[in-house]
């Protein structure tokens, strides 16, 4: 048996959707005997380059490669749906990790023929893998999907990446700001982040405690209003770090704050979690789902409420001890040996 990924344009680093591709597949080379491959198309050089490379010469790429009696067709997210068109319906399968492509605000990389596009493609695979029961659930109450034709198989967490380091090791890493207390925040600044929240939760902290800082892993967006607010200081911004200073980066500091609205799964909070640095987070479904008692939450655009929380984890360092702990034992749930297993079983009975 054959896998075809359908992995989209190809990324200098590696995003967490491929990620979660490359960790199943890896597991499923070391037990079984299977055949792995990538389909992707090389960056673009302008916009019509990238329409003509994403909406037709890439799905011919598709069409073309598909052709094969024992090929499983794997889209690998939600948002590249449109090639089902092309493919053996039978024995093509999406991986949904949220259904935000189709509920964002409609703008020009994203407009409404695009989206609709898009979903008629969802709706034609055979099976969807959810990646949460939170996303299950949106794929059938808001976009209509059967339950039927949705299979939940959940993220693991990578262990032997992600992992508490000693202190006496710690003393021996590049460290930054160590006289700093360090709020981490790692991901986008997109609307769904909700980064807004932070940051004036941030401006509030500030004034109560002089030695704080956030740092910021992803591109910043609002640097003009972090100026604006005086922060420019004070907050930290690193990108295109490598797995193992991300590691670093998650034992260095103290908490992470995620204070997303919408997520479909959120691998920032486990990460932090299997390294031992507590969370707090917004109290939505998914996060609930996910992390269970580890976190301490909070209503998402409450930005008081977070910065009292901010100040009371600063304190109690016995509280910060007890969340490591907590988080501990939380990411003992999920493997990806696991994922790969269910994952193995699920798409064998394609070919059957």
């Amino acid at each position: 048996m054959e896998i075809l990924n359908y992995i989209g344009r190809k990324l200098d680093n590696i995003n967490g959707i491929l990620r979660r591709q490359i960790e199943l597949d890896k597991r499923l080379i070391n037990q079984r005997n299977i055949g792995i491959s990538y389909l992707y198309y090389k960056p673009p050089k302008n916009q019509i380059d990238f329409l003509y490379k994403r909406f037709f010469n890439y799905p011919i790429q598709c069409k073309l490669s598909s052709n094969k009696n024992e090929v499983i067709n794997h889209i690998p997210a939600q948002f590249h749906s449109d090639l089902v068109h092309f493919l053996d319906k039978s024995k093509t399968i999406v991986t949904c990790h949220d259904i935000y492509t189709f509920l964002e605000k409609k703008n020009i990389r994203n407009n409404s023929l695009l989206q609709k596009y898009i979903l008629s493609g969802l709706k034609k695979c055979r099976y969807i893998i959810a990646i949460s029961e939170f996303t299950k659930n949106e794929l059938i109450k808001r976009l209509g999907f059967p339950k039927e034709k949705i299979k939940v198989i959940k993220n693991g967490i990578n262990k032997k990446m992600f992992y508490p380091i000693s202190d006496e090791k710690l003393l021996k890493i590049n460290s930054f700001y160590p006289e700093y207390f360090k709020i981490l925040h790692v991901g986008t600044e997109e609307t769904r982040k909700n980064f807004l929240s932070l940051l004036k939760s941030y401006y509030i902290v500030k004034k109560r405690i002089k030695k704080i800082l956030l740092i910021r892993i992803g591109k910043p967006i609002f640097q003009d209003l972090i100026k604006k607010m005086g922060l420019e200081k004070n907050i930290i911004y690193l990108n295109g770090i490598t797995n193992d200073r991300l590691r670093e980066i998650y034992n260095l500091c103290n908490i992470l704050v995620f204070p997303s609205i919408y997520e479909g799964w959120g691998a920032p909070g486990l990460e932090s979690a299997s390294s031992g640095l507590p969370v707090l987070c917004s109290d939505i479904p998914v996060f609930r789902e996910i992390y269970k008692d580890f976190p301490i939450y909070f209503p998402p655009f409450n930005y008081k409420k977070l910065a009292e929380l901010i100040i009371d984890i600063y304190k109690d360092q016995d509280l910060r001890i007890s969340m490591r702990e907590r988080g501990l034992e939380i990411v003992k749930i999920y493997s990806w040996e696991k994922a790969a297993e269910e994952y193995f079983k699920f798409i064998s009975g394609l070919l059957m």
